[in-house]
């Protein structure tokens, strides 16, 4: 039986703690994927095109940066890297994560993650759990999707932030700065935030 995470979790905002979203055009250390499953809403009746077109992302990916992928567990991360050697990808630099998903779309389920400079140089992380509901409650079970970000924070051994507010990670776009560009239509959807109004959101 898996222990069970030891979190730090983070009051108040992360600006009010010194943390910021870095910028989209940030450069970055990773990219994170959640593995399909055949059984999954994604791909229906197309899921056997999948592993040969993702394994031809990724092998685009990871000479430039390491690459981490969510799997059910060690028979899946088996699975998934004899595919990708398989379709011609080396696997020096991906890194598997026993984490469970619903679906593929890490950018919306997974870990969103926030930094801090450092007294001396570098930046200290944290990752923002956001509530994840797929997309309004129109696909369920989601309830591994919205579990990703702090299992993420759990294996890298970060502090969370929980907002309390129900989005995906592809809603929101960062310039570094303080700014943050969103829609009405997501975020004060009744389907996500019934409760919440645009000036408490914001």
């Amino acid at each position: 039986m898996a222990k069970p995470l030891k979190l730090r979790v983070l009051d108040g905002t992360p600006a009010s703690l010194g943390y910021a979203f870095p910028s989209e055009w940030r450069p970055h250390a990773a990219t994170w994927f959640s593995w399909p499953r055949p059984e999954g809403i994604s791909f229906p009746g197309k899921y056997h095109t999948v592993p040969e077109n993702l394994s031809a992302v990724i092998r685009e990916i990871v000479p430039r940066e390491e690459v981490h992928i969510n799997v059910p567990n060690e028979n899946w991360e088996y699975l998934v890297r004899q595919q990708l050697r398989g379709y011609g990808c080396p696997t020096d630099n991906v890194f598997f994560h026993h984490i469970r998903t619903n679906e593929s779309w890490c950018r919306d389920h997974g870990p969103a993650f926030v930094l801090k400079p450092k007294r001396g140089g570098g930046h200290a992380m944290a990752v923002v759990d956001w509530g994840f509901n797929a997309w309004g409650g129109k696909y369920p079970p989601y309830d591994d999707d919205d579990a990703v970000p702090t299992r993420v924070a759990g294996e890298l051994r970060l502090p969370v932030f929980y907002p309390k507010i129900v989005m995906e990670g592809g809603a929101v776009d960062f310039n570094g700065a303080g700014t943050v560009m969103t829609t009405e239509s997501c975020l004060l959807n009744k389907n996500r935030n019934p409760k919440l109004g645009k000036r408490r959101i914001e």
